[in-house]
């Protein structure tokens, strides 16, 4: 008899629906853990003024503790306070802040996409690692899928990142930045490995390895006949389209493949 498991991953979140982005934020907290608040544009001061002022966003350990001096301890008391005392108290740049805030006030614009800073994958492994080998296998397993991602997302990046974590939790890090931006992983790989070898110091064992791209620049911005070409970098575009129609790992480098297969 075969039986048969399925798993099932359950998610929770909660949604805040409200005229600005400091109310949606604070409708989102209160619909934790898994609601949904909505604050109407007329009933901002019902939802408002009775949460705790230590709600808005800036009131922190110091601010807190002047405000529970003046006798602030809502959003409505501090609403209702003079601004010429929160000056006085706060200076007028906090004052005009949190005198904002407590009337529901938050001009900024909602933006629904930011472009990446950084493209990084790092991996822990389940014993530590001390051969050489063995270690710049794993950096070029990243680079990879670093540049696979950099490619698919459109970016070429300025400066290459290693990231090294020691058997005793100490962290190295290292980074080089090159005058030509880079989406290969070939080109990745060159550079972190090199990064690898200039760390102090002998043989160690790593527990941990990562490789970041950053200095990010999309890669329509630069002219076609610039775009560098080659054997590497069309091998690894060509990787792509096996990988989009036949799934991931379906094509890799040798040097990944398990040592039984190479």
């Amino acid at each position: 008899m075969r039986e048969r498991v399925r798993d099932e991953l359950e998610l929770v979140c909660s949604v805040g629906v409200a005229p600005n982005k400091f109310l949606a934020k604070l409708a989102s907290a209160a619909a934790k853990p898994n609601g949904v608040v909505a604050v109407p544009a007329g009933d901002i001061e019902g939802f408002l003024h009775p949460l705790p002022v230590r709600a808005l966003w800036g009131v922190g350990e110091r601010t807190h503790e002047i405000l529970d001096r003046l006798g602030v301890r809502t959003v409505g008391e501090l609403g209702g306070i003079s601004r010429r005392v929160l000056e006085r108290t706060l200076g007028e740049a906090s004052a005009r802040h949190l005198a904002e805030l407590a009337a529901g006030r938050d001009d900024r614009d909602v933006v629904p996409y930011e472009a990446p800073k950084s493209v990084s994958h790092e991996e822990t492994f389940g014993h530590d690692l001390d051969a050489e080998e063995d270690l710049l296998r794993e950096l070029l397993r990243l680079s990879f899928r670093v540049a696979a991602r950099l490619r698919r997302e459109g970016y070429r990046a300025r400066t290459v990142t290693l990231k090294a974590r020691l058997a005793s939790f100490t962290t190295l890090t290292r980074s080089k930045t090159v005058p030509d931006p880079v989406d290969s992983g070939h080109e990745l790989h060159r550079l972190v490995s090199a990064l690898y070898r200039g760390l102090p110091g002998g043989r160690r064992r790593f527990r941990l390895l990562g490789v970041a791209a950053t200095g990010l620049i999309s890669s329509g911005a630069e002219q076609l006949a610039l775009v560098r070409s080659g054997r590497w970098e069309d091998a690894e575009r060509a990787l792509d389209r096996i990988e989009r129609r036949f799934g991931a790992g379906a094509a890799v480098p040798a040097a990944l493949l398990p040592p039984e297969r190479r």
